[in-house]
């Protein structure tokens, strides 16, 4: 058979399939002048080189046009004729084709797989719709062109185009842009079609996405590569695309995938256009839904798009030419993941509930465990409250996953959108730590380290969610204490690593560490401020909440002696670090003041040293305004410690610290504040009775107006000062004595409320030794008006004219034979107010001590006092006394010693011993001997200390069991005792175990470890306050009958008691237990007898109502007052008192 003649052509062929070239040869072009020579050359050929002839041609002349280089408007004028000449005849029953011969030369290179004209086609479509767009006039011609390339046939050739193999991109490259220009032409109008025909025209995109220059170099922005162009089709797309569209766009997860992939290798002109299209047309895009920007979004974009932080760029290239400014890749990455990451109307960030985690209700609050006996479990009867220690749930797992990728150390635009991410949503900080195990802070002087301590830094800055992150004010539940404390300071702060940050000898990290304690305590304080607004009253779950937060608190703080430390070793001219530690040590006694007083820290040496170098300054330079901010820190820190010797004069200077501070505050030499120092001089001036501590009484405010009254003060002056100040401030109790004998001479009664002040009795006493020490005229002169000034402005400032008489009468008489001197003595008129004096000194008479660890106040007037009803008085106070039954003698028979011991059988059978029949007690005896053996033969690990408590007991109550009852506070004692044998972590283990190997017999009239507790110091460093705790529970269990009234009464329990609310550290914990105890007094009969004749109980109630600044805890005492008064022998107590006592309770 012969072969078959070939046609000729680049089209030609045989019937055998012959292999396609891959050799690019250049295309023939020639001169386009009019528009009917381009119409042949365009027209429909079978030789598809000639095709291309004409192609490469018409490519030629859009070229001139495109590059501008057609100055004289000729051959965009030939192409506007062509185009109307080729345009089609509108026929009802055909559809219209633009450009037929070139989608005819298109079509049939498909056939014959002639990729050289397919690409020809694509680039001049392209270049044709691309001048189109730019000129208005010519918009119905494109969109003819458009509309028809939608058409089947061309969407199959467009299809194939797309999907060509990979290393066609001189095909793919350009039907990408045809297929961009068609979305974008006349805006957008025909976006929608060319998504529904998405099966063709989006053949292989998600291929195309990936097909990325592989060459040497950087990308020739003239030439972009497929993957470019790919991604600057889908980009056009989501500009213009409808909602819906937009969202069957995005839910393509290959789409999505491809284009960020790649991200991190693309050009920065490409990275600029991804990241701010996706800003403007899908996060802040507001019809679209948030679950739909979530699947583009997703924490695999958002992973793609973080690995842009620190991109390789040079800012001195500019790809496309222009001289407009643009920001980095990196800050238009991070621009991009703040909005996306921080916006919860635009971004992902979904709502969330603050420091509540995920599946927690906050208003829900579980009832008791049954109806017939609810018990009060109190925060552990909430099954979720003890769950989130390793594990936080939370609603945003979106970006909980996504922060887990950021590296924030390493930069400081990683570090700001994490910070970012966890202000906006704070339930994720917890988690973030949780997961972080890598996570260490352990000081290694690295810049990862520093990193580290950046990041903490920020995260701890950040403020409490209002109302912990609930919706609507407080809930009823507090958030989980983990969660709460997690915030507060993050778990790679652990007391070790900041241990060491202060061991290590490097001042940046010891600086870093401070700085993070001081924040997180200021954040501690904010938040137990909270739990106080949300608690209704101190039983509340928000009040227990708070205390447990302070016990966790505890355990995961450095011990302030490794401050201290610090601090002492501290050069005197690092005055930035020692301003900041000593910061930090006023909030360790402001914030959580019991865990502070554990170490003994004495800071007068320090506060003598800085007073000194404030004084030897003489200019305001910023070194004498860091000492002046470390002195401000130091006085208050002298107010809460213990230590503090106010009065003590040393070597160095030649006065005591409260002088100094005093000619400081007056003499105003230096900037220091005048409230804070003035807060720390009042303060010290009441806690040591020099003046009055009472509402009324204006303080030290006569003594400042009048010293400030001299042009200038004598050192003399001031020493006769410091001697009169530290001898009032010694034997306080003799110029109280002073001041009775006065107000007895001034005919003033004790019932009148005259306003006195025992510095002033001081210094009458000390005038004759001052005037005997021959000081000249002129300094005389100034003492005799520092007199009169004193007295003229304590008298405007509202003390008892006639007590201020007797005061200068006494003043006179120290001068004796100075006559000329009594005679200037006077009253002068001062005519400032009574009620301004007040306004300034009331500011420091009610300096709270106790910290924010004693609750915030309620905020009421102070001198306002809230009515508690008899009711509500018993609720706070009354403690059900505890009682034994009968059956207790049978039913320890069958229980194990674990059980005996454990789960009280041994102490319902101790209670028996005052039961009122002696056949009980008798019966009880013979079964604590017969439970003790039994104990003792058992494997029990605490049976020998168990056996010798019982059977100490039965010796002890064996010679009066058959007369009476056994003393409740002997019974008390053994069931206190057995509880802490039970616990070899108790504070007062090896007090117990010692008192009961001091003898086999206890007496009957005392105490068990009373004098022990109150008198010798604690076992355990800190735990005097656990040791008096558990005796206040053991004295109440103890008071049961008038007996034990008369025992209490015999050793001087409530004596002690009283003595013990002195202490100022003391918290309101244990002051209840001591009011508890009161209570149960008065319930028992003469109880209200002995209190008021016998302790002193009114007057201890009187003065501790006076000294309280919550109205409530006011009412407390005066409820108490009435309480004791309605139960006792009224008419006795009447005669008694002279009614004295009926007086000060009605």
């Amino acid at each position: 058979m012969a072969k078959r003649k070939s046609h000729g052509g680049e089209g030609g062929h045989s019937g055998k399939k012959q292999k396609t070239a891959h050799v690019h040869e250049p295309p023939t072009s020639e001169e386009v002048y009019t528009e009917r020579q381009l119409r042949q050359l365009l027209a429909f050929e079978q030789d598809l080189r000639r095709a291309r002839h004409g192609l490469q041609s018409f490519k030629n002349l859009l070229d001139t046009i495109v590059n501008n280089e057609d100055q004289s408007s000729e051959k965009l004028q030939i192409l506007l004729e062509f185009l109307e000449s080729v345009k089609p005849k509108e026929r009802d029953d055909e559809v219209p084709v633009y450009l037929p011969d070139i989608m005819e030369t298109w079509n049939m290179a498909a056939q014959l797989n002639n990729e050289n004209v397919m690409s020809a086609v694509a680039v001049v479509l392209a270049l044709l719709l691309k001048i189109i767009s730019g000129n208005v006039d010519l918009a119905p011609y494109g969109l003819g062109i458009c509309r028809t390339l939608l058409q089947k046939r061309q969407q199959e050739l467009l299809a194939k185009n797309l999907s060509a193999d990979n290393g066609k991109d001189f095909i793919i490259s350009p039907t990408l842009r045809l297929l961009r220009e068609v979305v974008c032409l006349d805006g957008g109008a025909l976006a929608a079609p060319v998504f529904r025909a998405r099966n063709n025209t989006f053949k292989s995109l998600a291929r195309n996405m990936g097909l990325r220059y592989l060459g040497e170099g950087v990308e020739d922005p003239k030439r972009p590569s497929v993957r470019t162009n790919a991604i600057r089709f889908l980009l056009s797309c989501l500009k213009l695309l409808h909602v819906e569209a937009k969202r069957d766009l995005l839910s393509q997860k290959d789409i999505v995938a491809a284009l960020m992939r790649h991200i991190r290798k693309d050009p920065p002109s490409l990275i600029h256009e991804i990241l701010d299209t996706l800003r403007s047309s899908v996060i802040l895009d507001k019809k679209l839904p948030k679950e739909i920007k979530i699947k583009i979004l997703n924490a695999y974009s958002l992973i793609r798009i973080a690995e842009l932080y620190g991109y390789p760029e040079d800012p001195a290239e500019n790809e496309d030419g222009s001289n407009v400014e643009r920001p980095s890749v990196e800050d238009s990455a991070h621009a991009f993941l703040l909005a996306a990451c921080t916006d919860s109307d635009a971004g992902i960030r979904r709502s969330e509930h603050g420091y509540y985690p995920e599946g927690v209700d906050p208003d829900a609050i579980p009832s008791g465990v049954n109806d017939d006996q609810p018990v009060d479990f109190g925060i552990d009867s909430i099954p979720w409250m003890s769950k989130f220690e390793n594990d936080v749930p939370v609603r945003n797992s979106l970006l909980a996953e996504f922060i887990q990728t950021l590296r924030p150390w390493s930069g400081t635009k990683q570090n700001e959108l994490l910070v970012a991410i966890f202000e906006n949503s704070s339930e994720l900080i917890s988690h973030y730590f949780c997961h972080r195990k890598s996570f260490a802070f352990d000081p290694k002087l690295s810049a990862t380290w520093i990193g580290y301590a950046a990041l903490l830094y920020n995260v701890v800055q950040l403020p409490i969610p209002a109302w912990f992150g609930h919706s609507k004010g407080y809930a009823r539940v507090p958030p989980p204490t983990a969660v709460v404390l997690g915030n507060i300071i993050p778990l790679p702060m652990t007391p070790k690593a900041i241990s060491r940050c202060f061991s290590i000898k490097s001042k940046l990290a010891s600086f870093y560490a401070i700085r993070l304690l001081t924040l997180t305590l200021q954040k501690l304080g904010r938040a137990l401020e909270m739990h106080q607004e949300a608690s209704s009253s101190s039983e509340s779950l928000w009040q227990e909440a708070a205390r447990r937060l302070l016990d966790e608190f505890y355990q995961r703080m450095p011990d302030i002696k490794d401050v201290i430390k610090c601090y002492l070793a501290m050069d005197q001219d690092d005055l930035l670090q020692r301003q900041a530690a000593s910061r930090l040590l006023l909030l360790y006694y402001e914030v959580i003041p019991q865990f502070a007083l554990r170490a003994k820290f004495d800071v007068s040496p320090m506060l003598l040293s800085t007073i000194k170098k404030v004084e030897s300054s003489k200019d305001m330079s910023e070194d004498v305004v860091m000492s002046l901010l470390e002195l401000e820190n130091l006085c208050a820190v002298a107010k809460y410690s213990p230590n503090m010797r106010w009065f003590a004069r040393t070597f160095d200077l030649p006065h005591s610290p409260f002088t100094t501070l005093l000619r400081l505050f007056v003499e105003k030499t230096t900037g220091l504040s005048n409230e804070s120092l003035g807060d720390v001089l009042h303060w010290v001036a009441s806690e040591h009775q020099l003046v009055e501590n009472r509402p009324n009484s204006p303080g030290l405010h006569p003594l400042i107006a009048a010293l400030r009254s001299l042009e200038g003060i004598d050192p003399a002056l001031w020493t006769f000062l410091d001697n009169c100040v530290e001898r009032c401030a010694r034997t306080p109790v003799k110029y109280l004595e002073l001041i009775e004998e006065h107000l007895e001479k001034a005919n003033i009664t004790e019932n009148e409320d005259a306003i006195t002040c025992p510095l002033m009795m001081a210094i009458g006493e000390q005038i004759p030794y001052f005037i005997s020490s021959s000081p000249s005229k002129t300094v005389l002169k100034a003492f005799v008006q520092l007199l009169s000034e004193y007295i003229g402005h304590s008298l405007a400032a509202g003390m008892d004219e006639r007590f201020l008489i007797a005061t200068k009468d006494l003043f006179a008489a120290g001068f004796s034979d100075q006559k000329k001197l009594r005679a200037k003595l006077c009253i002068p008129d001062r005519q400032k107010s009574r009620q301004e004096a007040q306004e300034e000194s009331n500011k420091h008479d009610t300096v709270a001590i106790h910290g924010l660890v004693d609750g915030a106040l309620d905020g009421e007037d102070n001198e306002s006092t809230r009515q508690i009803s008899a009711d509500d008085l018993e609720q706070r106070l009354s403690v059900p006394i505890t009682t034994a039954k009968d059956s207790s003698l049978s039913r320890w028979t069958s229980k194990t010693p674990e059980e005996l011991a454990e789960e009280g059988y041994a102490s319902s059978l101790i209670r028996l011993l005052y039961s009122e029949h002696s056949s009980i007690r008798k019966e009880a005896l013979t079964n604590i001997v017969k439970m003790a053996a039994k104990i003792k033969d058992s494997t029990y690990e605490n049976n020998e200390q168990v056996w010798l408590l019982l059977m100490e007991l039965a010796e002890s109550a064996r010679s009066s069991i058959a007369d009476e009852p056994l003393p409740s506070v002997i019974v008390a004692f053994a069931c206190k005792a057995l509880e802490v044998l039970m616990n070899p972590l108790h504070c007062l283990y090896e007090k117990v175990n010692l008192f009961l190997t001091s003898g086999p017999i206890w007496s009957l009239d005392k105490i068990p470890l009373m004098q022990s507790i109150l008198q010798e110091g604690p076992t355990e460093d800190g735990a005097f306050y656990s040791e008096v705790s558990w005796l206040l529970g053991f004295l109440l269990d103890s008071l049961r009958t008038p007996a034990d009234v008369a025992l209490f009464h015999k050793r001087k329990v409530i004596e002690r008691l009283f003595a013990l609310t002195c202490n100022p550290f003391m918290g309101p914990n244990l002051r209840t237990q001591i009011l508890r105890i009161v209570y149960r007094m008065t319930a028992i009969e003469g109880g209200s007898d002995t209190l008021i004749t016998r302790f002193g109980a009114v007057s201890w109630l009187l003065a501790q109502r006076d000294a309280a600044t919550d109205a409530t805890e006011r009412g407390v005492y005066q409820a108490l007052l009435r309480r004791i008064w309605e139960t006792c022998d009224q008419k006795r107590i009447s005669a008694w008192s002279k009614g004295g006592v009926e007086r000060l309770v009605v």
